[in-house]
C-alpha cells in the first residue's frame, strides 16, 4: 500500500513539477559556463587574463571608484573587482542593472555593453525565480523540495532485489525497448545523478527560504570567531581600505568583493581571494576570505580566513561552489550540468512512461468496459451473471472479459473471477454463469485453479436453481482433450444445474469454434458481433523463415534445429510465450496428391474471399493418403472435405531484445519414416525465405517474475522456454539464477553450450546442474539432479527465486513435480503454484 501511494505521488508530481525542474534544469546548465563563454563573446574581457598572465598589477581601488562615479550620481553599493579575469568586474550602483558598470581593471575602461550579458541575466532569472518575482521563487523552491522527494522515493521505488550486484544499479539496458528500456533509462541514470541532485538541493534551498539558511546556519555554526567592534562614524576612505585588502596576501592580483554600508555605523563586508591559487585557503574558486572593515579608517573588524574556518563554516562560504560542481573543479562542474541536462530527460521519459501506462489502462479497462451499444435497450437491472475463467496463458481471461462486456452491453450486473475464488455458496447464489476453462497438459487443470478445482470439484450441491453456458479450450494433440472444461461439465449437470447450450470445445484457439461461442453469446444478449470482436491472439500472421542451425550433429536422439524467424510488424512477445504455427505438407507432396486426382496445381481458386492457388490450399488440409485417386470434378467441394491441418506450438527461445524469434525444434519422423508435420515443415520443407503462418500465445503463466531469481528445469527442446528467460534476464541485468538441464548425451546434445558456458563465467548463472541419461556418469535424468539438491532449492526458494519447467510432461515434468511433493509437501506445492512461484510450460 506505501509503495503505491509512494509510486502514484512519484509520477504525479513527475508530470507537473517535473516541468518546472526540466526548466531549472536546462538554465542551470546554461549557467555552468557562463563566465567562459562571456569571455569567448567579448574579447576585451579576455584581455584581463591577458593582463594578469603577464604580472600587471591592476589599477587600485582609490584610482578605479573616481573613474567609475564620474558620470553617475548614485551611490556605488558594491564593487567586484576580479583581476583573474574569470568574472566580468562590475560596478553596481543604485537603481537596477541597467546602472551597473562592467570595466576593466587594469585600464578603468567600461564596456558600454557585454555581449551575452543580457542572456544570461534572464537565464539566471528564470532559474532563481522562473522570471515571476517573489512568487516564482517559492515555486522554484518549493520543486527543489520536490526534487528531493524525488531522489528519496526514486530510490525506494527502484531498490532491486538483487541490491548487491552494481550492473543492476548502474547499467542501462540499450538492448531492451518499449517501456522496459524507458524504465532503465530513467532509473538507471537517476540512480548516477542521485546524489548529485542531493546536493544541487541541499544547496540551493539556501537561497530559496530564510528559514532554511537560518537552520543549516544553526546546524553548522555561524563560524564567527569574537563579537564585532563597533564602526567609527566618518566618510567613506578608500585609500585606507585598500591598504588593507592589499595587505593580505595576493589579493590585489586576485579577486575583492566588497559590499559597502547603506546606512552610517555599518562595516563594509568584502569577500577577497588570492590571485595566485597556492595562496588561497582552499582548491576551488570560491575559496573566499571574509573581512568585516570600518569604511573610514581601514581598520579590519573581523577577518575570517578560508582556510582556518571550521568544516560548517567551509561549507556555508561554498555554497555556490558545492551548488555549480566548482567545489571539485572541472569535472565537478562538467558533472553538475549534464545532471542538471538529465533533468529534461527524466522529464521526457517520465511522461513517456506515464502516457505509456495509461495506454495500457485504457486497454485493460477496453476489455472490462461494454462493447458498443447494439441499440438493444435493456433495462440495467438486468440477470446478474458470473463469469468464471480458468486460464493457463492467458487466453481464456480474455476471453472471459471480452464476454462480460457484452453481457454488461445488454445491461445485465456482472462480475468476473478467476476459480481459483469461486466458492460452491457462489454458484449456489448467481442464477446464470458463464465458464471458460482451459485444459492443461494432460487433461489437468491450469496450474492456478489445481486446488480450487479439487475442492469445488469434490462437494456436492443442488444446482437446480443454476443455468451456465461452457467453452472449454483444449489441444487436440493431447489425448484428453479440453479434459477439465468437460469434468466441469459433468460435475454441474450431475448437480442439477442446466446449460444454456451444449458445450463449445476449442482446439488451439480455433477461429471456427469461436464464432460459435460468439453466436451462442449473441443470442444471450441480443448483441451480435463479428471476428473483430475476438482476441488478437486468434490471428495468424506471416513469419518469413531467416535461417536454421542444427543443433546435435551425431546424437543418437532426433535432430535438434535452431529456427530463426523474421518478426512481423506490430507483433510483439515476452520470453516465456509460445508461438502457435500453422504448418504445410511439403510442396512436391500436395503436388503429387493433386495431379493424382487429376487437378492442376495452379488453378486459381476462390476460397472465402480471397482466389489461391489449389497447391497452396491443399498444403495446409490433411490430404489423402494410401488410397486409389480418384478423378475430381469439384475442386472446392473436394478441398471442403478435407480438414484444415493441426497446428503445432513451440516455446519460443528468444527475448524481445534480440529482435527475431527462434525456436528449439526435435525433427520427429512417422511410422513410415516421414518427418513430422509441423517439426518436418520447418525444419525440412520450408525454405529460407519463405512464410510460415503463425501467431504468438501470450503465456503470462510461464513469464519471468522481474527482480527474482528463477530455478530453471528443463530437458530436450525445453531448453527454448528457458533461455528466452536467461536472455531476458541478462538483457534487464537481472543475474543469480539455477538451470537444471538433461539430455540424452553431454558430447552432441549440450544445447546452447557456449552461451550456458558464457553465463556462468559471468554469474549470470549462479548454478548449473546437467543430467545426460545415456552418458554412463551423466546422472541420470534432470529430476534425479534436483532430487540430489532439495536442500539447496529450498533456500533457493526461501530467497523468493521462482521454479520455470519446461519440456516434456511424460517423464520429466511428471518425475519433477514428484520430487518438489516429496520435499515441500502438497499444500507448498500448491501455494507456489496459485502464487505463481511455480510456472510450467509442458508438452
Amino acid at each position: 500500500m506505501f509503495k503505491n501511494v509512494l509510486f502514484q505521488l512519484h509520477w504525479f508530481l513527475g508530470i507537473t513539477a517535473g516541468t518546472i525542474l526540466a526548466i531549472m534544469g536546462l538554465s542551470g546548465a546554461a549557467l555552468s559556463f557562463e563566465d567562459e563563454l562571456l569571455r569567448a563573446a567579448n574579447p576585451g574581457l579576455a584581455g584581463i587574463a591577458e593582463h594578469h598572465a603577464d604580472g600587471q598589477p591592476p589599477l587600485s581601488l582609490d584610482e578605479l571608484v573616481p573613474m567609475l562615479q564620474a558620470d553617475s550620481d548614485r551611490p556605488l553599493q558594491r564593487l567586484r573587482v576580479d583581476a583573474t579575469g574569470q568574472r566580468p568586474s562590475v560596478a553596481r550602483f543604485e537603481g537596477g542593472k541597467e546602472h551597473w558598470v562592467y570595466f576593466d581593471p587594469y585600464s578603468g575602461e567600461r564596456f558600454s555593453t557585454l555581449r551575452g550579458q543580457a542572456f544570461f541575466d534572464f537565464v539566471e532569472d528564470l532559474h532563481r525565480h522562473l522570471a515571476a518575482g517573489e512568487r516564482g521563487k517559492l515555486l522554484t523552491g518549493s520543486c527543489a523540495i520536490i526534487l528531493l522527494f524525488f531522489v528519496l522515493s526514486g530510490l525506494y521505488l527502484r531498490w532491486p532485489r538483487q541490491w548487491w550486484r552494481p550492473r543492476t544499479w548502474l547499467a542501462v539496458e540499450w538492448k531492451r525497448s518499449g517501456r522496459s528500456f524507458l524504465w532503465s533509462l530513467h532509473s538507471v541514470v537517476g540512480t548516477w545523478v542521485l546524489l548529485v541532485y542531493l546536493v544541487i538541493v541541499l544547496t540551493g534551498l539556501w537561497w530559496s527560504f530564510d528559514w532554511y539558511r537560518d537552520g543549516v546556519t544553526r546546524l553548522l555554526g555561524d563560524g564567527r570567531s569574537a563579537p564585532r567592534a563597533q564602526v567609527r562614524p566618518g566618510p567613506l576612505d578608500l585609500t585606507r581600505v585598500q591598504e588593507s585588502l592589499y595587505a593580505l596576501p595576493g589579493v590585489r592580483s586576485g579577486y575583492i568583493d566588497l559590499r559597502l554600508p547603506g546606512k552610517p555605523g555599518q562595516p563594509i563586508t568584502a569577500r577577497v581571494m588570492a590571485g595566485d591559487p597556492a595562496l588561497r585557503g582552499g582548491g576551488h574558486d570560491r575559496a573566499q576570505d571574509s573581512l568585516q572593515i570600518d569604511p573610514g579608517t581601514g581598520a579590519v573588524l573581523e577577518h575570517r580566513p578560508y582556510g582556518q574556518l571550521d568544516a560548517g563554516g567551509k561549507v556555508m562560504t561554498s555554497m555556490f561552489a558545492l551548488h555549480s560542481g566548482s567545489f571539485f573543479g572541472l569535472p565537478g562542474r562538467v558533472i553538475v550540468m549534464l545532471s542538471s541536462l538529465c533533468m529534461t530527460l527524466f522529464f521526457i521519459t517520465g511522461w513517456m512512461l506515464y502516457l505509456d501506462r495509461r495506454r495500457s489502462q485504457r486497454a485493460a479497462r477496453a476489455l472490462r468496459q461494454s462493447l458498443p451499444d447494439s441499440g438493444t435497450s435493456v433495462a440495467q437491472e438486468g440477470t446478474p451473471w458470473r463469469v468464471v475463467h480458468a486460464s493457463q496463458s492467458g487466453l481464456a481471461e480474455q476471453l472471459a472479459w471480452r464476454a462480460a462486456a457484452q453481457l454488461q452491453a445488454a445491461g445485465h450486473p456482472v462480475q468476473v473471477l478467476p476459480l481459483a475464488r469461486l466458492s460452491l455458496q457462489q454458484l449456489q447464489d448467481t442464477p446464470q454463469v458463464l465458464f471458460v476453462l482451459s485444459t492443461f497438459g494432460d487433461g489437468e487443470p491450469p496450474d492456478n485453479a489445481r486446488r480450487a478445482a479439487r475442492q469445488l470439484l469434490a462437494q456436492s450441491a443442488d444446482l437446480s436453481g443454476l443455468r451456465y453456458g461452457l467453452l472449454a479450450l483444449g489441444d487436440r494433440q493431447y489425448p484428453h482433450y479440453c479434459a477439465f472444461g468437460v469434468q466441469v461439465d459433468d460435475w454441474l449437470a450431475r448437480n442439477g444445474a442446466q446449460p444454456l447450450f451444449d458445450r463449445i470445445d476449442v482446439d488451439a484457439a480455433a477461429v471456427a469454434s469461436l464464432r460459435q461461442w460468439q453466436l451462442q453469446l449473441g443470442a444471450l444478449t441480443g448483441i451480435h458481433t463479428d471476428d473483430s470482436v475476438l482476441p488478437p491472439a486468434t490471428v495468424l500472421h506471416d513469419w518469413q523463415l531467416l535461417e536454421r542451425t542444427l543443433l546435435n550433429a551425431g546424437s543418437m536422439g532426433g535432430q535438434i534445429w535452431r529456427i530463426r524467424l523474421a518478426t512481423p510488424a506490430n507483433q510483439h512477445w515476452k520470453a516465456g510465450d509460445i508461438l502457435h504455427i500453422a504448418p504445410r505438407n511439403a510442396a512436391a507432396h500436395a503436388r503429387a496428391v493433386l495431379q493424382a486426382h487429376g487437378l492442376d496445381p495452379l488453378q486459381p481458386t476462390r476460397v472465402e474471399g480471397q482466389t489461391r492457388t489449389l497447391l497452396q490450399l491443399a498444403s495446409e488440409r490433411v490430404l489423402p493418403d494410401g488410397l486409389p485417386a480418384m478423378p475430381v470434378q469439384d475442386a472446392c467441394l473436394w478441398l471442403s472435405g478435407l480438414p484444415l491441418l493441426p497446428s503445432r506450438e513451440y516455446s519460443i527461445a528468444s527475448c524481445a531484445a534480440d529482435g527475431a524469434v527462434e525456436l528449439v525444434v526435435r525433427l520427429t519422423h512417422d511410422s513410415a519414416g516421414r518427418p513430422g508435420l509441423g517439426s518436418g515443415w520447418l525444419a525440412v520443407h520450408a525454405a529460407p525465405g519463405e512464410s510460415t503462418a503463425a501467431r504468438v500465445h501470450h503465456n503470462p503463466g510461464f513469464q519471468r517474475v522481474a527482480g527474482t531469481p528463477m530455478v530453471l528445469i528443463g530437458n530436450g527442446t525445453g531448453i527454448a522456454g528457458l533461455r528466452s528467460l536467461l536472455r531476458e534476464a541478462a538483457a534487464d541485468g537481472e543475474h543469480g539464477h539455477w538451470l537444471l538441464f538433461g539430455e540424452r548425451q553431454r558430447a552432441h546434445d549440450l544445447l546452447f553450450a557456449d552461451e550456458l558456458a558464457h553465463w556462468q563465467a559471468d554469474g549470470h548463472l549462479a548454478r548449473v546442474d546437467l543430467a545426460f541419461s545415456r552418458d554412463a556418469d551423466g546422472g541420470g535424468y534432470v529430476q534425479h539432479r534436483l532430487q540430489a539438491a532439495t536442500g539447496e532449492l529450498q533456500a533457493w526458494l526461501a530467497r523468493g527465486a521462482v521454479i520455470h519447467v519446461c519440456g516434456s510432461l511424460q517423464g520429466m515434468a511428471e518425475g519433477v513435480d514428484q520430487v518438489l511433493r516429496a520435499a515441500l509437501g502438497d499444500d507448498a506445492v500448491e501455494t507456489l503454484l496459485e502464487n505463481g512461484r511455480y510456472r510450467r510450460d509442458v508438452y
